[in-house]
């Protein structure tokens, strides 16, 4: 299949039909075992760069290219790919998943948060940061430490929302009965994966989110609470769950509970 669609690019590139190459490249990214991309396609790909002028497509390619197992980092595509971004040329969830390549490749942690910081609309590169799902960037210049501070709340935030998001799914009925087509998301597509996945069981399950500041004690104590019926195999009843979803949200804005980090 890697075959076909290389001859597919290939012909792309003569004829200089990008529609084609982004289709091609995308089965290529999405739909193969990048594994087999090596040697004569890996080159075939890297010395595409510097013909391809649409910057979306480019950004395409060198996210494809740093999949490649003979992909060794280097700051030359780093910065060009950075750059792109800086353009608007691809969205946070491919930038996160290239830049994870890069890292996987080699590129630091550090070398990644420096380089967006430095180089991207805070916004954006605060959301590419928090999609990566690191937790340590290394040290930071004294210029950037208050950006730095805003990834780390931006982190804690993404964090707790799940949290709540997944409890909510398990306790709200409403959110049980209509998750599944809610425009909303609570992390699960149905009830039953969040109650799978529920990680709070005993109070040092939950040491670690009290620790960071993502729940209060409060908070993690209704968690483990919930943890403990769930273990028991208990078939949750509606007022088991309005109990444990007034101790949590204490007649509060949902909303502004889960966006409101403990301090």
């Amino acid at each position: 299949m890697v075959k076909k669609i290389m001859e597919l690019i290939t012909n792309a590139s003569v004829d200089g039909d990008d529609g084609i190459l982004v289709t091609a490249l995308k089965l290529l990214k999405n739909q193969c075992n990048l594994e087999e991309l090596e040697g004569d396609y890996y080159i075939q790909l890297v010395n595409m760069i510097s013909l391809v002028k649409v910057e979306s497509t480019k950004a395409l390619l060198i996210e494809t290219i740093v999949e490649s197992p003979d992909y060794v980092t280097g700051n030359e595509f780093l910065d060009e790919y950075v750059g792109l971004l800086s353009r608007g040329a691809t969205n946070v969830e491919e930038a996160a998943r290239c830049l994870g390549a890069f890292t996987a490749a080699g590129s630091t942690n550090n070398e990644i948060f420096l380089q967006l910081a430095e180089n991207l609309d805070h916004e954006f590169a605060i959301e590419i940061l928090v999609s990566m799902g690191r937790s340590k960037w290394g040290d930071v210049p004294s210029h950037l430490e208050s950006f730095a501070r805003r990834v780390q709340i931006a982190q804690r935030i993404r964090y707790r929302s799940a949290v709540i998001g997944a409890f909510l799914l398990i306790v709200h009925p409403l959110c049980s009965e209509y998750a599944h087509i809610s425009s909303l998301s609570f992390g699960y597509p149905f009830t039953e994966s969040a109650v799978n996945d529920w990680a709070w069981v005993t109070p040092k399950n939950t040491e670690k989110i009290v620790a960071k500041k993502i729940v209060t004690p409060k908070e993690a104590d209704v968690l483990v609470k919930l943890g403990g019926l769930l273990r028991s195999n208990v078939n949750l009843n509606l007022r088991e769950t309005k109990k444990l979803y007034a101790e949590f949200f204490e007649d509060k804005n949902p909303f502004d509970v889960i966006y409101t980090l403990p301090e």
